[in-house]
């Protein structure tokens, strides 16, 4: 099995005022979920959300920068995607029963590739439950590229029903044939990487910055630039022809309503009930038969 790499330590926000605070936030479930909206371009008309997480620690909204490197350190990355994997779908199916096709993109953990019991449960839930559809499970690039046969085989039996997102690049040296061979539908880039590239301006394929886009429509993947902050970096990225944006530059992560998570679970609908058959006299069926 192969050893999961090191989580690389970074320093919580100076006003924490100790790692055992955050995790007496974490173990006392002060976790919330954010939405943030990812939007069509030039249009901005929302077709899907990322579901963010957030701590409050001590009355204070802390950002993952903070409190996951300490949760990394005490092996609870694979426990944070669990109970924000059972948020996010609470939300699938809320958005699944008014009608809507959004989808909700969360990124897991590289550290949870490690734990196959929840891919196992994951793969279990959405079984169970075709309103998951709608659910995009992301992992950063390095982690599509590191997969091994026990993981990419987990991922796999998940494919066809939720989706897969490619999150977090390093780069835009993409095999986009090995990533819809995988099921992946969607590729998120930063912003900056698409228009200030530097050297890695061309793909391996030798495809040119602004036919990135089309390539990967090609195959059935979507590309959003992400990190978005700068209105200016619009019409620059509409000239590139990506065609989805996400950033506060179209609207900052909210938290969802409380009555969303509070909401009970449906019921399963029950099964059709067969019409009985229609009674017709015993002489009319005699009369039929001969």
């Amino acid at each position: 099995r192969p050893i999961p790499p090191r989580p690389v330590a970074r320093a919580p926000a100076p006003w924490v005022e100790s790692e055992a605070e955050i995790v007496r936030a974490f173990e006392a479930d002060a976790l919330e979920i954010h939405l943030q909206p990812v939007v069509t371009l030039p249009q901005r008309k929302v077709t899907a959300y990322e579901a963010l997480a957030r701590l409050r620690v001590d009355g204070r909204l802390v950002e993952p920068e903070a409190f996951l490197p300490v949760l990394e350190r005490y092996g609870r990355t694979t426990e944070l995607d669990r109970r924000m994997l059972q948020r996010a779908s609470i939300v699938v199916r809320h958005l699944a029963r008014r009608g809507s096709e959004t989808l909700l993109t969360y990124g897991l953990s590289p550290l949870s590739l490690f734990e196959p019991g929840l891919l196992r449960e994951l793969a279990r839930t959405v079984a169970d439950d075709p309103a998951l559809a709608g659910l995009v499970i992301a992992l950063p690039q390095a982690s599509w590229n590191g997969l091994d046969g026990g993981q990419r085989g987990l991922l796999l039996s998940l494919r066809g029903r939720i989706g897969f997102s490619l999150d977090r690049a390093e780069d835009l040296r993409f095999d986009v044939a090995q990533l819809a061979g995988l099921g992946v539908g969607q590729v998120k880039v930063p912003a900056d990487m698409l228009l200030r590239p530097g050297a890695d301006r061309r793909l391996l394929s030798d495809i040119a910055i602004e036919d990135l886009a089309p390539a990967l429509a090609r195959a059935g993947i979507r590309l959003v630039a992400t990190g978005v902050t700068d209105e200016a970096d619009v019409p620059d990225l509409i000239d590139l022809d990506i065609p989805y944006g996400q950033g506060a530059a179209f609207a900052a992560p909210r938290p969802v309503r409380a009555e969303v998570l509070a909401a009970p679970p449906e019921a399963p609908p029950p099964p059709p009930v067969e019409p009985e058959p229609e009674r017709r006299p015993f002489r009319s069926v005699l009369r039929r038969a001969v």
